[in-house]
């Protein structure tokens, strides 16, 4: 690589930190580097940011990774985030209040009041069920509880929009993370008109959609100053954090499936056809022309965490892995269910909790552990199961995070799902989706999935054992059919009080 060849700058706003990454059009990324930045938690369900600690925070992130670069080198821009954190900016373009991220549950009761009045149009024309998630809720819940706030606001920006927004001084959202709100018509690809009337939200604070590729404008003066950038560098609209990883790991074509495992979990399969049900979410891609439909789970690598907590001896995971080895498919007859704090899709349930089901006598540490384990793979393949119920037909699963390091937990997912899984063990996540989506924009490259394809070629593949996975399907239809059976003794549960 030559040192005067063309760089393109990848940002990514998540919960937690910024990330920034240089990379080639061919996919090579040259530097990384994060910031990270507070979270303030008001009082239960009320989660707030402060966009400016974004704003800050990228400035941070994009110096350090810039650091002896040439600033001329950089020849573009792309930016992804945390979806619906609500940003409400006035005419001048000042942040009028702290973000509402999507970990805010206050809306509960808009999103009540969304389901009795329009749920049904909304699975119809978005693909999604009213949750406090998201960002129309939450502006119902501003409107009626901070009226002036809202008076005053010109635009409500997702984190993506809002970064753009101070890049280049212009209010657009781009189509993936547009297409996450209630408010967006899949078919259509803008806002619902229909939709928007129903909320009773004014339509203004939604900005102009535009497609992800798009160049949106270029650095201002002011902006390059602070990010140690050249002015009028060009900056793309960009995608929402999910599709753009998936972007980075090559999920392009229909049935492919991405994987993402931390703290939480995360499993969407790329669809032409945007097919929707009501347990999942369905959302554009940064793909023209790709939907992707799947859902997220609370608790992945939180849940073997957690068991870790519980037993005695400060186990490392390794330790806990090769105590699971020792364990037959199945755990011994022990099947656990992952809802340590409620539960996202498929049964997006808040007051699920989690099980333990089928203990007795002959029940070990080994068996726990194991059965902890094979939870998270019920719950990935819960969401695999729905989805194929739209009819798509689910190719192999390509996985990312620190858990999918766990070479036995990712047999695992493969034993249960019945499905090959690739483990692609170094990727740059969604700054390296930005960064090849703004080289498509710039025309630098023409198809940026097939770039991705060729810098994941290294990859550690798991295929599922006939034997294991029919053993697994049983034992998989016992879970999924437990929750059912004991949704109505969770609310039962949330209604009681012990006193110690």
């Amino acid at each position: 690589m030559d040192a005067s060849d063309p760089l393109l700058l990848g940002i990514d706003v998540g919960t937690t930190n910024i990330k920034a990454a240089l990379v080639t059009p061919d996919g090579h990324v040259l530097k990384q580097a994060q910031h990270a930045y507070p979270t303030q938690h008001i009082k239960a369900g009320w989660i707030e940011q402060d966009p400016e600690d974004w704003w800050r925070g990228t400035c941070a992130a994009v110096r350090q990774v810039m650091g002896g670069i040439p600033p001329e080198r950089v020849v573009g821009i792309g930016v992804s985030g945390q979806g619906c954190a609500v940003t409400l900016i006035d005419q001048k373009g000042a942040v009028l209040r702290p973000a509402l991220i999507w970990m805010d549950t206050r809306s509960q009761a808009q999103c009540d009041e969304l389901r009795r009045k329009c749920g049904d149009a909304i699975l119809r024309i978005n693909g999604k069920q009213p949750a406090p998630y998201n960002a129309d809720p939450k502006l119902m819940w501003l409107l009626q509880h901070e009226t002036n706030t809202i008076k005053a606001a010109q635009f409500s920006l997702t984190a993506t929009a809002y970064i753009t927004y101070c890049l280049t001084h212009q209010a657009v959202m781009n189509k993936s993370d547009a297409s996450i709100l209630f408010a967006f018509d899949l078919q259509q690809e803008t806002w619902s008109s229909e939709l928007l009337g129903a909320f009773g939200i004014p339509a203004h604070l939604y900005p102009p959609v535009v497609d992800c590729q798009t160049v949106i404008g270029t650095l201002t003066p002011e902006a390059a100053q602070v990010v140690g950038l050249k002015p009028d560098t060009p900056v793309i609209a960009g995608g929402e954090d999910t599709s753009s990883a998936g972007l980075a790991l090559g999920i392009a074509n229909t049935g492919q499936t991405y994987l993402s495992l931390g703290t939480a979990g995360t499993v969407y399969i790329a669809d032409a056809q945007a097919r929707i049900h009501p347990d999942l979410l369905t959302f554009l891609h940064v793909l023209p022309g790709m939907a992707l439909i799947g859902g997220s789970m609370i608790a992945a690598g939180a849940a073997l965490e957690w068991c870790r907590q519980l037993l005695p001896g400060s186990l490392t995971f390794e330790e806990l892995t090769e105590l699971a080895s020792g364990s037959e498919v199945g755990s011994g007859g022990v099947i656990f269910l992952p809802y340590l704090n409620g539960e996202l899709q498929p049964i997006n349930d808040g007051l699920a909790r989690g099980v333990f089901f089928g203990l007795n006598f002959a029940t070990g540490t080994a068996q726990l552990v194991r059965a902890t384990m094979e939870g998270v793979a019920f719950a990935i393949q819960h969401n695999l199961h729905v989805a194929h119920q739209t009819g798509i037909v689910i190719d192999r699963i390509r996985a990312v995070g620190k858990p999918a390091r766990n070479a036995f937990w990712c047999q695992l997912i493969a034993d249960v799902s019945g499905r090959i899984v690739e483990v692609i063990p170094e990727n740059a996540g969604a700054p390296l989706g930005n960064a090849l989506l703004c080289a498509a924009g710039l025309r630098l490259i023409q198809n940026p999935a097939a770039v991705a394809e060729a810098v994941n070629r290294d990859v550690k593949v798991f295929e599922p054992h006939p034997a294991a996975h029919d053993q697994y399907i049983e034992l998989f239809e016992i879970y999924r059919h437990l929750y059912p059976l004991l949704k109505p003794q969770f609310e039962r549960l949330e209604k009681t009080r012990f006193v110690s």
